[in-house]
């Protein structure tokens, strides 16, 4: 059976969908699977998709990370696994609409993620997230998976569930024991086309889903306008989880550094590094305009000499903490960009400004990694788009500097001035 021509429309809310576990039913399960080069797509798996995209039905992958927890790999990593997938099963006509992980574990070694999560199959949680982001009726929809845990979270949500095994007899009654999820695929697009005006039986069950979707881009754009509507809705929504208090704090720092005759400096990689550097620009020339400012602001990142040098002669992981021991004098203050938050050398400097009674604000995306604690201050992105981080931390750059600057104008000045 193809699929080709099966094509139910059906009201949102009511929708049936499919829940895909990852490893052992997708992709090999090698054991905890964090590196793109250990993907192994299972054979007819990408086809199957397909067969599932081209009825129309909603395809969400729902998979434990606890590899996470464990402090195997981190979040980027899986990230980077799926982007990978998505992009090798676009080859093959496939896509998922929605990808939900897990990666947390009360065993696990990586303190935010060791603990229980109702996220965590079979916990319900992922499938609850799916729910709400498809629009699903979970009671109405099928998981596949290959474990008992995907079996436990189709219970709970009143799913069909379908188990891939090589044990094909025995199944619990209200489980297909299927060889591969191409079967799988072939039953549930018979059951589909068969049932198209079934009644909806929307869950009751309450959305309580701290699962970890992959975020922007979710499936491949024929048109840029709408990727552009996504994205800046992405971005919308990134700037949305940064606490204001936050502001109030690093404004507070940068305030009484300029105020003291401090140095304020700033660091940063790759596209951090021009957010850095731009703040020097607007946090030199920009707060000037229709104040008495006269700031010391410097970027760490600017001078190509000196990084190559520290980079080739001792090592790139100290080409910020290196200037900051003959720059930097206790009192001074660092602003330190890094979207991951785990950048060696945004570590080592936050490290050095601690030790070293230097103030520090991060500006920091994904889960925030070292920096976001070793700081004095942590402005967090939750996001895991490299751009939509960056683009954020752009803001949040001007917002503080126009902030500063509009503080020591008056009233009139301000209402009549250009930002």
């Amino acid at each position: 059976m193809t699929g080709d021509k099966v094509q139910v429309q059906e009201p949102a809310m009511s929708r049936r969908g499919v829940l895909l576990d990852r490893d052992g039913t997708i992709i090999a399960d090698s054991g905890y699977v964090g590196a793109v080069q250990d993907v192994v797509f299972l054979e007819g798996a990408v086809e199957a998709i397909a067969r599932l995209n081209a009825a129309g039905i909603p395809v969400a992958v729902v998979t434990n990370q606890a590899g996470v927890a464990r402090g195997y790999y981190e979040l980027e990593d899986v990230e980077l696994v799926h982007k990978h997938m998505a992009a090798e099963m676009s080859r093959g006509g496939a896509h998922v609409d929605a990808w939900f992980y897990c990666p947390y574990h009360p065993d696990g070694i990586v303190a935010p993620f060791a603990r229980t999560s109702a996220d965590r199959k079979p916990g319900p949680g992922m499938a609850f997230a799916a729910a709400t982001s498809l629009h699903l009726d979970l009671a109405r929809s099928w998981v596949v998976g290959d474990t008992d845990a995907d079996l436990g979270m189709a219970r709970a949500v009143g799913a069909r569930a379908f188990l891939v095994t090589e044990e094909l007899d025995g199944a619990a009654p209200g489980v297909t024991a299927v060889s591969g999820l191409a079967d799988a695929v072939d039953a549930i697009l018979a059951e589909y086309a068969a049932t198209p005006g079934a009644p909806a039986s929307v869950s009751t069950a309450p959305v309580t889903s701290a699962a970890v979707p992959v975020t922007f881009p979710r499936h491949r754009y024929e048109e840029a306008c709408s990727f552009a509507t996504d994205y800046a809705g992405e971005l919308s929504a990134a700037l949305a989880t940064v606490d204001t208090a936050r502001f109030e704090a690093a404004a507070r720092v940068l305030d009484a550094a300029y105020d003291r005759g401090a140095t304020v400096f700033s660091c940063g990689n790759g596209g951090s590094a021009s957010i850095a550097n731009h703040f020097q620009c607007d946090h030199v020339k920009g707060v000037r305009g229709g104040t008495d400012l006269r700031t010391r602001v410097q970027s760490l990142s600017t001078n190509v000499e000196i990084l190559s040098a520290i980079a080739n002669d001792i090592g790139y992981d100290e080409v910020f903490d290196y200037q900051l021991q003959s720059l930097a004098r206790p009192g001074d203050v660092l602003v330190a960009v890094s979207s991951s938050g785990r950048s060696p050398n945004i570590v080592r400097a936050l490290q050095w400004c601690a030790d070293n009674g230097v103030e520090s604000i991060a500006l920091t995306g994904f889960t925030g990694g070292p920096s976001k604690e070793l700081a004095t201050v942590s402005i967090h992105v939750d996001s895991t788009n490299y751009g939509v981080v960056e683009d954020a931390h752009q803001a949040c750059m001007h917002l503080l500097a126009q902030y500063v600057r509009q503080s020591r104008m008056s009233g009139e000045a301000v209402t009549s001035g250009v930002f």
